[in-house]
């Protein structure tokens, strides 16, 4: 959604594509990392903007009156603004008391060396597992050609 909304209020669910950074540096420019770096934190802000947002915005368009009731009329149409009235009412809400309890344990056992991630995001785990080896795998297939200058 690029966190663009219009004056009516209503969030636009996806990115004009001439704002998007994939490919935007020609593969010889910069190096490797740079790019693969900048086009992954694309890539984070695309789900972010089109998958998360809709679904924030969702509850904002189910809470409406109540979220705006806190928006200056000159701010409705700012994605910062509205979230931030709509979150006022979301830290009141039981269930993310519930999750900032939830945190704190979470907190803890990480501090205590007891917390046990192993059934966490595991898609998301291969994938960063699998994205991690592969451009381990082809930064050493140029070894010879990098040299010592791999980091």
């Amino acid at each position: 959604m690029g966190q663009v909304k219009n004056t009516f209020t209503e969030p636009f669910p996806c990115h004009h594509p001439k704002h998007c950074l994939t490919g935007a540096h020609p593969d010889w420019e910069s190096h490797p990392s740079w790019i693969a770096g900048i086009e992954a934190l694309n890539s984070y802000n695309l789900w972010v903007s089109e998958v998360l947002m809709p679904l924030a915005f969702q509850w904002i368009e189910e809470h409406h009156d109540e979220v705006y009731a806190n928006v200056a009329p000159e701010h409705k149409a700012d994605v910062g603004v509205v979230t931030a009235a709509a979150f006022e009412l979301l830290k009141e809400l039981p269930s993310y008391k519930r999750w900032m309890a939830a945190f704190e344990n979470y907190q803890a056992a990480v501090d205590a060396g007891t917390w046990d991630p192993t059934e966490i995001n595991p898609v998301w785990t291969r994938i960063t597992k699998d994205v991690r080896k592969k451009t381990e795998e082809s930064f050493a297939a140029e070894k010879k050609h990098l040299k010592d200058t791999l980091r």
